[in-house]
């Protein structure tokens, strides 16, 4: 980085609100700080200078590993990186900011980068996401609450058509049948809204954030154990950590775990049990979706992942299985550098395996 660029590099920083430093690896030593950064880290820009190691004590517990990741791996590839990690301040605050730093290799290695405060913008994020995922969840409760009285309703209305049928009320026969025409069709119309949702929530691309998995699981479950779910059905988890971070697109990747929680709660009889398990293997981390129901038919799977909007055939007790794209969730999967596999087992249940790198 010539002395030009370093003194315009110097000029822009001076007029802006994000934080602009140069450091020197050598002599571990900052060349220049502007306000900017000294704001996002209430400190002193001179504290900086003067102990620069000030930055990483404020750096959150649970990201400085991740940090020291990023750091090693900028050097180790000498090119533009961007990262994201929070800052930890007293009485519990929290800051997410995300730097770019540009590493220049001359007669010594220079890092120049920009940190911006995306605190507002990762908050915004998150509520979205957890007000989409709830959203769903409370789709499928619906779904599943609505199912049972317009089936109860229809089979009602044919008993009663059957029981009339030799009346000749030919006006009474009509409505009956309008009865169970319209039970058919708002069935129908529940689980299509909830399949257009998830079909159309596919059409966006991922964007990773570096999520704490092991809450966002547990909350999403949370969700169904608060539902009337709750009585018809036994929801587990555990986890072999108390905290695991991965880079995910938090909404579409809890969409997936959520599907196939919807997929086991329509294949497992009243009282089944429905669990999420988490196990961190260093590398990579593999979450299992279980249950105890009737497991996957032999003659689909082979294909299963193959399917678009078809997914299995019909839940317990002839319960529509939704459809839920089993094709898009692999798809998902996939786009997360992950894969996903299952084991079943007709009459005793299925677990879905899913593997992410870390």
């Amino acid at each position: 980085m010539n002395e030009t660029s370093s003194e315009l590099f110097c000029k822009i920083g001076e007029s802006s609100n994000d934080g602009y430093f140069i450091y020197n690896l050598q002599t571990e030593r900052f060349l220049y700080v502007n306000a900017g950064l000294a704001k996002i880290w209430e400190v002193e820009k001179e504290s900086i200078l003067n102990h620069p190691h000030l930055l990483f004590e404020s750096a959150h517990d649970d990201d400085r590993e991740h940090i020291v990741s990023c750091y090693e791996e900028c050097l180790e590839d000498m090119a533009a990186k961007k990262y994201e990690f929070r800052l930890s301040f007293p009485g519990n605050r929290e800051k997410y900011v995300k730097i770019s730093i540009y590493p220049f290799k001359q007669s010594e290695i220079i890092l120049c980068g920009i940190v911006e405060d995306i605190t507002v913008e990762r908050h915004n994020k998150l509520h979205i996401e957890q007000i989409n995922y709830r959203k769903n969840i409370t789709l499928e409760v619906l779904s599943h609450d609505l199912k049972e009285p317009l089936g109860m309703m229809k089979l009602t209305a044919s008993s009663m058509e059957r029981g009339i049928a030799s009346t000749g009320d030919k006006e009474l026969k009509e409505s009956l049948r309008f009865m169970m025409d319209m039970c058919d069709r708002n069935t129908r119309l529940v689980r299509s809204v909830i399949n257009h949702e998830f079909i159309k929530s596919n059409e966006v691309e991922i964007s990773k954030d570096r999520l704490e998995l092991v809450w966002e699981l547990k909350d999403a479950l949370r969700y169904y154990r608060r539902s009337q779910l709750r009585a018809v059905r036994i929801f587990k988890f555990k986890s072999n950590k108390d905290k695991i971070y991965l880079p995910l697109d938090g909404m579409k990747f809890l969409q997936v775990i959520n599907n196939l929680v919807s997929n086991a709660i329509k294949f497992t009889d009243e009282n089944g049990t429905i669990g999420i398990a988490v196990n961190d293997l260093g590398e990579s981390v593999i979450i299992s979706v279980y249950d105890n129901g009737r497991g996957i038919s032999e003659e689909i799977r082979s294909t299963l992942f193959e399917r678009g909007e078809q997914g299995f055939k019909a839940g317990l007790q002839g319960k529509d299985s939704g459809g839920l794209g089993m094709g898009i969730i692999y798809n998902i999967v996939k786009l997360h550098s992950g894969r996903i596999w299952f084991d079943t087992e007709t009459g005793k249940g299925t677990t879905f395996y899913v593997e992410l790198p870390k």
